[in-house]
């Protein structure tokens, strides 16, 4: 996965991501700890104690984007993002 981002003052950034950044990632999505954080931060944010999010399972959410990253593999090329700002900055971001 490439991110290129071309600015108006003719810099040109190209970043490449491996996946396994995308595999990290989505390991720390999938964690218990980051669910409760969540939840206390709702409860804190709400003001109250009996609100509660009810999480996925970490192991069904970790499934699920093993396998969007599986198939995110096998689409090499494809454009997800490609976005010009008003400025005159281009974002693009392909497999």
């Amino acid at each position: 996965m490439t991110v290129k981002i071309k600015t108006n003052q003719s810099r040109r950034f190209t970043i490449p991501v491996p996946y396994s950044f995308l595999y990290v990632f989505s390991s720390l999505l999938s964690s218990k700890f980051l669910w409760r954080q969540v939840d206390m931060w709702i409860r804190h944010q709400l003001g109250r104690t009996d609100f509660s999010i009810a999480p996925l399972d970490a192991t069904v959410i970790k499934r699920f984007l093993s396998v969007v990253i599986t198939e995110l593999k096998q689409q090499r090329g494809l454009v997800i993002v490609d976005v010009t700002l008003q400025d005159g900055t281009q974002v693009m971001i392909r497999l």
